[in-house]
């Protein structure tokens, strides 16, 4: 049987891919690397080879200022913009086929998650596309960013807006406390939410947290109504009376009794989060979300949570440790890989910094443990902050300095230095921060505290004692701008005391 699954998830993998190229053998990547000539996956494999953005950066470029035709046929529907690079930004551009590969992913698991924990067509919150984001266009009037609906296509768009708890205006708001307000309102409205689901847990912490903080002004909305950036909301009496309910017994039970399910990352760095956010919801289902970047869908969870290669949504290889590459259906069980994904926006082998480990198959796909970012090694909510992008935001300190992530309460980085002028720089380098987009808007919506300075007397000296207590040869030392160690962490943060 295990035999047959793998034989199955290797036609399924040619067949897309193969698809694919047939489609794009006439742009000027496909026509460079003979796409019409390929007819086995060991041809793809030696005609084309692995590549990060930076190799196909100006072909991207050049896409946004509006040539078609250069790495997939035609031109693309939008460009979206996710983090990651030492440049802070990286666009991705959207082919009409990039939208039916998320839906192929996506909608059967929303059919099912559905059917199983008895969610109806009642009420649903969705963050999809990134809050308080600006409408942009690139220089050749190409969008950058879709609205949510456009993920889902168009029959499925329209049903999905019907059952919208919070209206799609609001997540076209600037402001931040504007934004905080009109979400709580209509989340607050919504006695019937059976669905919540977003990326990040610390996005629906940070929400409640708010809404704590804010208590007065958000019962005053419900209770008298108000305008919130020229939207009037009226009062509404039951939703004022559950919040008092809920700010007396602390149960979010009482704020959303019908809720059935949330979904949001568990893995990796969000795992202490969601074990947060589960002690919140005792009485509702949880289900991690599957490995879905801006590039591409990789895996989506079954029923019971396990993620499962997307196998139709994309062509899948994989890096081991060695820099082999494998198949879907050769990886050995419990080894980790970095995911290589061609995708019908324009991907083609490409590294996509994202390391899964394999946990064998299941219901004839491939089980992929998403386990952190390769080369990022930093990334607490979403964030994604590299040493190399890091090092250009702290170019400008005197002296050396290091960040360093505090995971408390709330998440926050500390500006380390020795210098002691390092405190007034911390608005400056947080604005070099800022050019990561992922960081920008984590800290927008409140995700991430603001940057803290701190100084630390012999902080070179320190370094280089607690290296060498870990087992360094003093030669071998180098001091990053970026420490994620956790008990250096605890080093840093005693200075804060």
């Amino acid at each position: 049987m295990m035999h047959d699954d793998k034989n199955h998830l290797r036609a399924q993998q040619e067949e897309w891919l193969f698809a694919c190229l047939k489609r794009n053998e006439e742009s000027l990547y496909g026509s460079k690397h003979s796409f019409k000539d390929i007819d086995t996956v060991a041809s793809y494999q030696s005609q084309v080879p692995l590549i990060r953005y930076e190799d196909i950066a100006s072909l991207i470029a050049r896409i946004a200022e509006g040539e078609d035709n250069l790495l997939f046929s035609g031109s693309p529907v939008a460009f979206e913009v996710t983090g990651g690079s030492s440049s802070g930004g990286k666009l991705i551009p959207y082919t009409k086929e990039s939208f039916t590969d998320f839906q192929r992913a996506v909608l059967p698991w929303l059919m099912q998650v559905s059917h199983y924990h008895g969610i109806g067509a009642k009420a649903a919150y969705w963050s999809i596309s990134p809050a308080l984001r600006v409408v942009e266009k690139t220089s050749g009037g190409i969008a950058i960013g879709v609205s949510d609906t456009a993920y889902f296509g168009e029959e499925a768009g329209d049903g999905f807006a019907a059952t919208l708890a919070v209206p799609q205006w609001v997540g076209e708001l600037h402001d931040l406390d504007d934004w905080q307000r009109a979400t709580l309102y209509w989340l607050l409205c919504s006695a019937e939410l059976e669905l919540i689901s977003v990326w990040s847990p610390t996005f629906l912490l940070r929400l409640l947290e708010v809404l704590n903080e804010r208590q007065e002004a958000i019962s005053g909305l419900l209770r008298e109504g108000g305008i919130v950036d020229d939207h009037y909301l009226s009062s509404h009496k039951e939703a004022y009376e559950r919040l008092q309910c809920y700010l007396q017994a602390g149960d979010t039970r009482l704020l959303w009794p019908n809720l059935r399910l949330i979904s949001c990352w568990e893995d990796a760095m969000s795992k202490p989060f969601a074990k947060r956010l589960r002690a919140l919801f005792p009485y509702v289902a949880f289900q991690p979300k599957g490995l879905i970047s801006t590039e591409g869908v990789v895996t989506v969870p079954d029923i019971e949570g396990y993620p499962l290669l997307s196998a139709e949504s994309g062509f899948y290889e994989f890096v081991d440790a060695e820099e082999k590459v494998h198949l879907a259906d050769g990886l050995t069980e419990g080894e980790s890989y970095e995911v290589v994904m061609t995708t019908n926006g324009g991907l083609y082998r490409y590294r996509s910094g994202d390391m899964v480990r394999y946990e064998g198959m299941r219901a004839g796909l491939a089980v992929l443990r998403f386990m952190g970012r390769n080369g990022i090694t930093s990334d607490m909510v979403g964030e994604k902050l590299d040493e190399v992008f890091v090092q250009g935001a702290l170019a400008e300190a005197e002296g050396f300095a290091m960040l360093v992530p505090q995971r408390g309460e709330m998440p926050r980085y500390l500006l380390v230095s020795e210098d002691i002028t390092i405190k007034t720089r911390v608005r400056e380098t947080e604005a070099n921060l800022f050019k990561n987009p992922q960081y920008a808007y984590a800290r927008k919506i409140g995700q991430l505290a603001p940057l803290e300075a701190v100084v630390m007397d012999n902080m070179m000296t320190r370094y280089i004692d607690y290296k060498s207590a870990m087992g360094s040869r003093i030669g071998d030392i180098k001091i990053p701008v970026l420490q994620t160690d956790e008990a250096w962490q605890c080093i840093v943060e005693r200075e804060l005391r």
